[in-house]
């Protein structure tokens, strides 16, 4: 066979779900900047990923995964995740709030694809992002943690000239209870609570509230396992990595410390 005959591309107005892998044949699936590559041989499925967007992909050079499956015809499918790590999100332009003031924004957020087989019972195969992030150091050097950072934009309003397959759209409300000015510069976002929903091919996330209680206090953020409103009939695509059933306290607003190294 030519190189021509044995490349075939997914379906891409079904993104998620089951997926048709064939026999000795290269099948590609594109999630914005990242193409997934699928070979099956016998019971064995090959899995790669690519970032450079290329029309053509040179297979030979791509870092393959092998797994040998139960069954030669075993479903493989592919499923949204939210980041593994939480992610610090800086808005493009700094924005304030007055004491007692409160706003809603919208910020966007690349996934992670999960590949799964599922003969019966599904298995977790690999975790691939659509985009590699950069990492940074959220908190001290006693009570930080490691975080993804995306600079994106906090939008008032959403609309579907910025939809995108490999983000996923977050709603937050927030309210600035303290007695000061609330200056939003970074947003730190436990993305490991929260759950994927699918609407018109873009994915959403539950709708967060955070309150603000001062600078030497921890946020309120609860978490409404819902989407806002005006997206009522979207569909429940994938569960939280860690589900908490109430509102927990975490710092949202602050980084005390970044590490060198890790911006």
């Amino acid at each position: 066979m030519t190189k021509k005959e044995t490349e075939i591309m997914l379906p891409q107005d079904q993104l998620w779900g089951p997926k048709s892998i064939q026999p000795l044949v290269f099948q590609q699936q594109r999630i914005g900047p990242l193409t997934l590559i699928f070979k099956r041989t016998s019971n064995e499925l090959w899995i790669a990923s690519d970032r450079s967007q290329k029309e053509v992909i040179d297979f030979e050079e791509l870092d393959w995964s092998r797994w040998a499956l139960k069954k030669e015809n075993t479903p493989i499918e592919l499923f949204p995740l939210m980041p593994d790590l939480q992610v610090i999100v800086r808005p493009e332009n700094t924005f304030m709030l007055s004491p007692g003031a409160q706003v809603r924004i919208f910020t966007r957020i690349p996934v992670w694809v999960g590949i799964y087989s599922n003969d019966g019972k599904k298995n977790k195969l690999a975790e691939i992002p659509t985009m590699i992030l950069s990492k940074t150091w959220f908190g001290d050097f006693v009570d930080g943690v490691l975080s993804y950072w995306v600079s994106t934009t906090a939008r008032r309003e959403v609309s579907k000239d910025v939809y995108q397959p490999h983000v996923a759209i977050s709603t937050l409300n927030i309210k600035n209870e303290s007695e000061t000015d609330l200056k939003i510069e970074k947003l730190s976002i436990r993305v490991d609570k929260l759950s994927l929903f699918e609407k018109d091919g873009q994915l959403w996330t539950d709708e967060m509230d955070i309150r603000y209680q001062g600078e030497e206090q921890h946020s309120e953020i609860s978490i409404k396992s819902k989407l806002p409103v005006e997206l009522k009939d979207a569909k429940l695509i994938s569960q939280p990595r860690d589900p908490i059933k109430k509102s927990f306290v975490e710092r949202t607003f602050r980084i005390i410390k970044e590490i060198p190294g890790f911006s």
